[in-house]
């Protein structure tokens, strides 16, 4: 496990590692203690790609495998085709069901991505409505603002 602060989100991010696996990510509510920044830095492969991505760096977080354990073969389907989507990309809800082949099954894709384990490492904000940014679990503030440092404005 490791934790570090971001600035550009204004929150405290903890990746959790197991033998080199991402098995999940917190993205916090607020800054640690008292409002005091900690710039720590991340001590695993993977916490400094997503410091480093979370800094505006060109980082490719699809390099670190990630853990779907206990996860449906449906929600492991959207997990893995969310990764597919690129950096400064987004697709739909519904675009994104027909992906892999569940056309009607656009509520049910945003039920999976609402769930992800591992945020950021699995791109679930790059997936937005038809007509709208959509949700996040986060909250829709911190949706946008990981669009905007991918170059996507909404």
């Amino acid at each position: 496990m490791v934790s570090f602060y971001s600035e550009y989100l204004e929150r405290s991010i903890t990746v959790f590692v197991e033998d080199d696996v991402v098995c999940g990510v917190t993205l916090g509510s607020q800054r640690p203690g008292n409002g005091a920044r900690t710039m720590q830095t991340a001590t695993t492969a993977a916490g400094k790609a997503c410091q480093s991505y979370l800094a505006g760096g060109d980082i490719d977080l699809n390099a670190y495998p990630v853990s779907l354990r206990g996860k449906s073969p449906f929600a492991r389907a959207v997990l893995h085709a969310v990764r597919e989507i690129p950096r400064g990309h987004v697709t739909t809800y519904s675009e994104l069901a027909a992906t892999i082949g569940s056309p009607q099954a656009a509520r049910a894709v945003g039920n999976v991505l609402n769930k992800n384990p591992v945020p950021l490492f699995i791109p679930c904000h790059r997936v937005v409505r038809k007509s709208s940014i959509g949700s996040f679990s986060c909250g829709v503030h911190l949706k946008q603002r990981l669009l905007q440092l991918e170059g996507v404005r909404f």
